[in-house]
């Protein structure tokens, strides 16, 4: 039939192809918009090859099987988005550039990923959510970290399809390992007083903790302490007597386990608010706290 027919167009030369092109631009006299759509997803499918929507230079990341899928997504700390889409699936298709900027604009942060229903179909039928098998396509589904590793909560996002809903439908759900430092509950205390890991802390008049800061808690969880205080505690607040905010610390241990010194990050260097230059910051808090210990052993 007609659909088989455009299917097998692709792999042709691209003489073939351009011929083909300029037939289903005037598809609309002939056949109908519904055609159209259909013409439109043939087309968008012969430039993609048969490397799927994913594959090349993306920021999503293609899941293709059960191992790839539990190491990655499962076990994370990070939250994993992931769209379970079909490649002739028009709707699919005009997922795909609203899911690319998802991943742009969530790069380090959140993951985003992507399974092909119709290549991967085990993994589609076992996605660590029995009770909600995929019923239809394109279909977004969250995996929160929970306490029980390798159990995240799966959540089904049912919202609109453009990248700025789905954004702040995701990072409203980001997992949050920071450790909000208080007087009255004694969690400033503790945080000065556990000499287990590095520490860091984050000072801000913000009443939420930004979305790099969720990202960076999980990408150093059991690793570096990371604290926040804010501007509202004024108790904490004013022990560290910021000259601007927000200010990020590194808490410099002697070997006694005191606060010895601490340094500032420099938040108005150029991209200082992103998460890359961030986490270099931490990561270098981590090899000093390090050094200082295995020097003291």
């Amino acid at each position: 039939n007609r659909f088989r027919r455009l299917r097998a167009t692709r792999g042709r030369p691209l003489s073939s192809f351009l011929s083909f092109a300029g037939r289903m631009l005037r598809c609309k006299q002939v056949t109908g918009s519904s055609f159209c759509l259909w013409s439109v997803v043939v087309l968008s499918w012969f430039v993609l090859g048969t490397d799927g929507f994913y594959e090349r230079g993306s920021n999503v990341i293609s899941l293709k099987d059960q191992k790839q899928f539990k190491e990655q997504v499962l076990n994370s700390n990070f939250l994993w988005v992931v769209e379970f889409y079909r490649e002739g699936c028009g709707y699919c298709q005009l997922l795909t550039p609203e899911w690319e900027k998802v991943a742009e604009n969530l790069k380090h942060m959140v993951h985003i990923g992507a399974v092909d229903v119709e290549r991967h179909r085990d993994l589609a039928a076992n996605h660590a959510d029995p009770s909600n098998p995929i019923q239809g396509v394109p279909t977004i589904k969250l995996y929160i970290p929970t306490k029980k590793k390798g159990k995240p909560e799966v959540v089904i996002y049912q919202g609109e399809r453009k990248a700025s809903a789905i954004i702040s439908f995701i990072t409203a759900r980001m997992p949050n390992y920071v450790q909000l430092l208080k007087e009255k509950d004694g969690s400033h205390e503790r945080f000065l007083n556990d000499t287990s890991k590095p520490k860091v802390v984050y000072l801000t008049d913000k009443s939420s903790t930004p979305t790099v800061f969720k990202a960076l808690s999980a990408e150093y969880k059991d690793k570096v302490i990371i604290g926040e205080v804010r501007k509202s505690e004024w108790g904490v607040f004013a022990m560290y007597g910021p000259d601007a905010l927000p200010t990020l610390l590194q808490m410099v241990q002697n070997e006694e386990g005191k606060i010895a010194a601490m340094f500032a990050y420099d938040f108005t260097k150029t991209n200082g608010k992103s998460f890359t230059k961030i986490s270099n910051f931490i990561w270098d808090a981590e090899r000093d706290w390090k050094k200082l210990k295995k020097k003291a052993a």
